[in-house]
């Protein structure tokens, strides 16, 4: 009798298990979606920084890789050159990284630019 309940239960584990699955991927696939959709101009965390919105910053950070940017006169040239104000990258970044830190929603959309980007 024992093996039959262990069999019972090991079945009831692998449809919740199942389910959890399933739960996954559809959470995964809406933010998909979500980050291909225009950001909501309401959410703070996707409120530019220096005039630099999270899709502009994916652009110029895939384009600081994709072109071979080196040192920190030519990233702030690059970055300036794209509409970055005049000394102020360094801020742009670290409001970027520290955005995606906090947020799945400013990580996820900007992976996803970043990798259109880099193609």
């Amino acid at each position: 009798m024992g093996m039959f309940k262990d069999m019972k239960g090991m079945m009831e584990n692998a449809s919740e298990m199942s389910e959890q699955a399933k739960q996954m991927q559809a959470d995964a696939m809406a933010q998909q979606k979500a980050a291909t959709e225009p950001a909501d101009p309401n959410d703070p965390d996707m409120q530019p920084i220096q005039g630099i919105s999270v899709d502009r910053y994916a652009e110029i950070t895939a384009g600081l890789v994709k072109n071979g940017v080196l040192g920190i006169e030519a990233v702030n040239a690059y970055a300036e050159s794209l509409g970055v104000p005049t000394g102020a990258w360094q801020e742009v970044q670290n409001g970027w990284v520290a955005r995606m830190g906090q947020s799945m929603a400013v990580r996820t959309r900007y992976g996803n630019l970043y990798a259109e980007y880099s193609k």
